[in-house]
């Protein structure tokens, strides 16, 4: 395509995007004031988040703040009343936040029957929440939450000092089904499929693997998103073709960003976008610059230490670079150790993400036989703690 014809699609595409983003119906009634009391209702589908002073419900553009710990029923409907705090862009309510409300459980009526999809993500969450409870019955804190993390990003047991060491040692992705985790299930079984069947194959077999990974992990819109985006890389490897993987990772954006506009400000997916721009963009040209500084001649068989850099080292440095930016806008900090401790931490991931899916799988028939493999799962959950734990 030639550079007027880009530019005419850019702008037609912009907007599309104005067009959707002025189309969004505003939450708030304009008779609506700081001191009005809201009524919201909603049907809990899923765990809600629990942080070490708060109970975190999100429903849309809703989320809903209450303090301390509150066991809320899955797949019951409560209404939350109180004052609310909209979140304004554009003319826009992009966001309501309620803090504190008053709860009441209404059941489940029959003026709002539950749907045949709410059933599916609520027999997903159960389905979740046992394996969350079998994992915490096998190992120790912290090492069970990390588990449940990596495995089905779920980090709602996790202690809150842990946490804050992920965070500051800029490892916090290990325990978010992202880009990374998808891409170690697809990784894991194209190289598989490709021993025996043909590239067409394991590629079919990849997209099928992350789409059951996306199931188990809950088939949120954040784990969707992140099946998407931390595909188009390994596709790229797998098909050669690096203008197509960076083609097809804009039209993905663009057709997000088109269904949802409200996707633009979702801190995941901005960090989703730029760390596959790293990996398309910025890994490929670290890698050759060191590549040259060092000696490397093109066709020369890379050493060990070559692979475990190409493997790890330069695309931690290219996402981290390229998510740089978000972090430092959203969070105010940058983990400027975050690749020294990924090199050491992210090889011990699909092992762990092995192991876990193991312990879950065998201990949902035989028990005792998931306690074996939560012994030999502590090993390498217990050297990723250190390392953390030393750096943090």
């Amino acid at each position: 395509m030639s550079l007027r014809g880009k530019m005419i699609s850019f702008v037609l595409l912009c907007a599309i995007f104005g067009w959707r983003w002025t189309s969004f119906d505003q939450l708030l009634p304009e008779s609506w004031t700081s001191e009005s009391e809201v009524r919201y209702t909603v049907r809990i589908l899923e765990q809600p988040e629990h942080t070490d002073s708060q109970t975190i419900i999100r429903d849309g553009r809703w989320k809903i703040m209450l303090w301390g710990y509150r066991p809320l029923t899955v797949g019951k409907e409560y209404t939350f009343s109180g004052r609310v705090e909209p979140d304004v862009l554009m003319g826009k309510q992009v966001r309501i936040v309620m803090m504190d409300p008053r709860i009441e459980m209404v059941g489940v009526s029959h003026n709002s029957p539950v749907r045949v999809g709410e059933k599916v993500i609520i027999w997903l969450s159960r389905m979740r929440e046992r394996m969350v409870d079998n994992l915490s019955s096998w190992l120790p804190e912290p090492h069970s939450s990390l588990s449940a993390g990596i495995l089905l990003g779920v980090r709602r047991r996790m202690p809150y000092s842990f946490y804050q060491q992920l965070v500051s040692t800029g490892t916090l992705h290990i325990i978010a089904a992202s880009g990374y985790n998808v891409t170690i299930v697809a990784r894991v079984v194209m190289g598989v499929l490709l021993v025996m069947f043909s590239r067409g194959v394991a590629i079919v077999g990849g997209i099928l693997a992350i789409m059951a990974y996306i199931v188990v992990a809950g088939g949120s819109a954040a784990v969707v998103r992140s099946g998407i985006m931390g595909s188009l890389a390994l596709l790229a490897y797998y098909w050669g073709r690096e203008a197509e993987a960076k083609r097809l990772l804009w039209v993905t954006v663009w057709v997000m960003l088109l269904v949802q506009p409200l996707m633009l400000l979702d801190v995941g997916f901005q960090l989703s976008v730029c760390a596959t721009v790293g990996l398309l963009y910025l890994e490929p040209w670290v890698r050759g610059w060191v590549g040259r500084g060092h000696g490397r001649t093109r066709g020369s068989a890379p050493t060990g230490l070559e692979n475990y850099l190409d493997e790890y080292w330069w695309p931690t440095v290219a996402a981290t670079l390229a998510t740089m930016p978000v972090i430092y806008l959203t969070f105010g900090r940058v983990s400027w150790i975050s690749p020294i401790v990924n090199m050491f931490v992210l090889p011990l991931t699909p092992l762990i993400m092995f192991l876990s899916a193991v312990a879950v799988g065998v201990g949902a028939l035989i028990p005792a036989l998931g306690q074996v493999v939560g012994w030999v799962l502590y090993v390498p959950l217990h050297i990723m703690i250190e390392v953390i734990g030393l750096f943090g």
